[in-house]
């Protein structure tokens, strides 16, 4: 699955229908920048947004999936349609192990910035008396 293929179809099929990118993210109740970074290629859209998107765009999953259309001629066997959707929730799940260690770095961060700032307070609460 290339992210870069799935995000190209994106933008055309989104062209087509006429819409923006802020269009499409309202239809899908997600945010332009998720369009943007889909249709870039930085990400890959959440599984359970499939569905709508191709809806929306008028094609099959296993199209978004592979990143082309498919004329009628075109069939993709069980095996290729199964290997798209497992290398799918693959990428789904890599993108959420991103966001919690992006989340906990965060955290870390805003941690040791509070004891900083404890720290600061008590020297200057210490140096006042």
């Amino acid at each position: 699955m290339d992210k870069e293929k799935t995000g190209q179809l994106i933008t055309e099929l989104r062209k087509e229908k006429g819409l923006t990118q802020k269009q499409l993210a309202d239809a899908l109740n997600v945010t332009d920048k998720a369009v943007s970074k889909w249709e870039r290629g930085l990400s890959f859209p959440d599984i359970s947004m499939l569905e709508p998107i191709s809806e929306l765009l008028g094609v099959s999953i296993m199209e978004i999936l592979a990143g082309e259309r498919q004329n009628g001629e075109e069939t993709m066997s069980r095996e290729e349609a199964q290997d798209l959707i497992n290398a799918s929730v693959e990428l789904s799940e890599e993108e959420i192990r991103h966001k919690k260690e992006r989340s906990r770095l965060i955290i870390i961060i805003l941690i040791v910035l509070a004891m900083l700032l404890v720290s600061i307070t008590l020297n200057v609460i210490s140096l006042l008396r």
